[in-house]
């Protein structure tokens, strides 16, 4: 069962946070206990292939305070049978990548020990899903190898998964990007902002660049992350797994659970063995695309999700677009005035932004620098 604390039903959301992160509280317990897994490793899901171990120890790692978070709800009990399903999950998988991709089940790393585990919610805060440290200890992570590309396909969506220890590096990371702001990270200026293709959601996510709320588990090229989120939006699950494309400005909820992921790519395997177009993957020698995932109506630009349907956009730019056009104004009247000297029209080097001359004048033939120096023009 997934639930929110009875007692605390939601952090307080700070009115400012100051890096480093790591150096912040967010009022969950300082002495994590990990949970009642057997502290034997198992074994990987399937016999087909011979896992991989990890490449560094994840005790090694420092472990550091805890992060701050916000509105954080945490995954407290999924049932008793989670790590029997997460284990019947990536047999599926692995059975559709023996089908697939052979050749990628290489990448998939021996299982993390359970110390390691525990130290990754400690050095970060929050307590992970139990299906996803049940995941942890039957695969931790998947390593392409120390060249890239891999000469060998990658077995998931991704460059790679996360290991114990690139999972609390890179979470760092992407956390120390967090800028809070409260005039933007606001349901109506993303509704505003979806609306005029600035961004794209797709699922009940919110679309805050470095959120403290978020463990980041895997990437592609650096900039194609797949996120554990415990802040979502409205109808959002805590611990959904969301896909977030930064260079693009996308984000989109893959699945409500790690379990839930795991059986939908193992779904979507199956199908690309029978028939590669009736399956949701697309598929080539470096492995499956990381666009994998997007199936809903508000898969397209300018597209509300649901939860944002009835919000009231608002624009979050109306003071600084003033600024900028008053600035711009300032800035168009002196150039007239200089190229209207003696009420004659003076050459005038123009950049690729002014687009035609103000003054009526076409652009002369003289060189710019002169130009510049002439009429002591900065720019």
């Amino acid at each position: 069962m997934v639930k929110c604390s009875p007692a605390n039903p939601g952090h307080v959301i700070p009115s400012a946070v100051t890096p480093p992160h790591d150096s912040r509280a967010h009022g969950l317990p300082q002495d994590l206990q990990g949970s009642d897994e057997k502290s034997a490793d198992p074994r990987a899901a399937t016999g087909t292939e011979p896992a991989k171990p990890g490449s560094r120890n994840p005790l090694d790692e420092v472990v550091a305070p805890p992060v701050a978070m916000s509105r954080i709800c945490v995954v407290t009990d999924v049932g008793a049978d989670v790590d029997k399903r997460v284990a019947e999950a990536w047999a599926l998988v692995e059975a559709g990548l023996s089908r697939v991709l052979p050749a990628s089940l290489r990448q998939l790393n021996a299982p993390a020990a359970v110390q390691a585990i525990d130290a990754v919610e400690a050095a970060l805060a929050v307590p992970l899903p139990q299906d996803f440290r049940a995941s942890l200890r039957i695969h931790n992570g998947t390593d392409p190898g120390p060249t890239l590309p891999s000469p060998d396909p990658s077995p998931v969506p991704l460059e790679c998964l996360y290991d114990t220890n690139e999972i609390i590096e890179r979470t760092r990371g992407w956390r120390d990007g967090y800028d809070p702001e409260p005039n933007w990270d606001d349901p109506q200026v993303w509704a505003y902002r979806v609306d005029r293709e600035m961004i794209r959601l797709n699922g009940p996510v919110r679309p805050i660049v470095g959120s403290p709320g978020t463990v980041v588990v895997g990437d592609m090229n650096g900039d194609v992350l797949w996120l554990l989120d415990f802040d979502p939006a409205p109808g959002g699950t805590p611990g959904q797994v969301v896909r977030v494309d930064v260079e693009c400005a996308s984000w989109d909820v893959l699945a409500p659970s790690w379990t839930q992921l795991l059986v939908r790519y193992a779904e979507d395997l199956e199908l690309f063995a029978a028939d590669p177009d009736s399956s949701a993957l697309e598929i080539n020698e470096l492995g499956p695309a990381c666009e994998w995932g997007g199936r809903t109506p508000s898969d397209s630009w300018a597209v509300r999700p649901a939860w944002l349907l009835d919000v009231q956009a608002r624009d979050p730019y109306p003071y600084h677009r003033a600024e900028c056009e008053a600035a711009a104004m300032q800035w168009r009247n002196e150039r007239n005035e200089r190229c209207m000297l003696e009420g004659e029209h003076k050459p005038h080097a123009f950049r690729s932004m002014d687009r035609h001359n103000p003054c009526g004048g076409g652009q002369t033939s003289v060189d710019k620098d002169a130009d510049r120096r002439r009429w002591d023009y900065p720019y």
